[in-house]
């Protein structure tokens, strides 16, 4: 008796790291829902605290499960044709990878993610292991091909972001030798309500000087293992 092949369906199933993409969607819609409610500035940063705690377990989730080294990344294009909506207010995923062609790069894991209006990461507060500057790379993002993106350490696109690195096995820390040397353990990503404006350049900046802004600020510690502790005492953020 001969057996008939099932035909494969031209759907393919979920994948588990597209499902937590989904839950995270959620989580963040439901924050925007919550902001709808009310309660000023305060709600939108308390809000924006959960958005990219998400974001960042989604990036070791990516890296867990893609055996590949993640980065959370933050545009931070200062040119004023890049575009000024997504200044230091647009987080997203990517991982090291190979694509569709076979060309070895940076992936795009997510559309990217706003936080609400008014609330930015605070490049200033935001700090590595030693209490240098986070560092930054060049992406073409969001892309489901490489693209430019070929260069490990830098990226190669032609937009800037900062980033905090996830290594393979989900931590902090390099865990091998394409890694990069520098290990993001207790590096600090701090967001605070600010204004947007154009310095004596033309480049753009953010604002977070102003009185009522001074205690509006909150952020996340990034811990070895690759999980976060949240800092809520603007006293404890500087």
């Amino acid at each position: 008796m001969i057996k008939m092949k099932r035909p494969r369906s031209s759907q393919s199933a979920f994948t588990l790291v597209e499902l937590l993409v989904v839950i995270s969607i959620i989580l963040i819609a439901s924050s925007i829902i919550f902001l709808g409610g009310g309660g000023g500035e305060g709600a939108k940063l308390s809000s924006s605290q959960r958005i990219v705690s998400g974001i960042a377990q989604g990036a070791r989730g990516q890296a867990i499960l893609k055996n590949a080294d993640a980065r959370l990344i933050i545009y931070s294009e200062t040119n004023t044709s890049g575009d000024p909506e997504k200044f230091l207010r647009y987080f997203g995923i990517v991982y090291w990878g190979t694509d569709s062609g076979g060309t070895e790069g940076w992936l795009a894991a997510t559309q990217g993610t706003y936080l609400p209006d008014g609330i930015y990461f605070n490049d200033e507060l935001s700090k590595d292991k030693d209490g240098g500057a986070i560092p930054t790379m060049d992406l073409d993002y969001p892309r489901r091909n490489v693209a430019g993106n070929t260069n490990r350490a830098n990226g190669g696109g032609s937009e800037a972001y900062y980033f905090y690195e996830f290594s393979s096995n989900g931590t902090m820390a390099p865990s091998g030798p394409d890694t990069q040397d520098a290990a993001f353990t207790n590096s600090w990503l701090a967001l605070q309500a600010g204004t947007l404006k154009p310095d004596d350049s033309d480049n753009l900046t953010v604002d977070f000087t102003e009185e009522k802004n001074q205690n509006l600020k909150t952020a996340l510690i990034f811990r070895r293992v690759g999980t976060t502790t949240p800092v809520n005492d603007p006293g404890d953020i500087d």
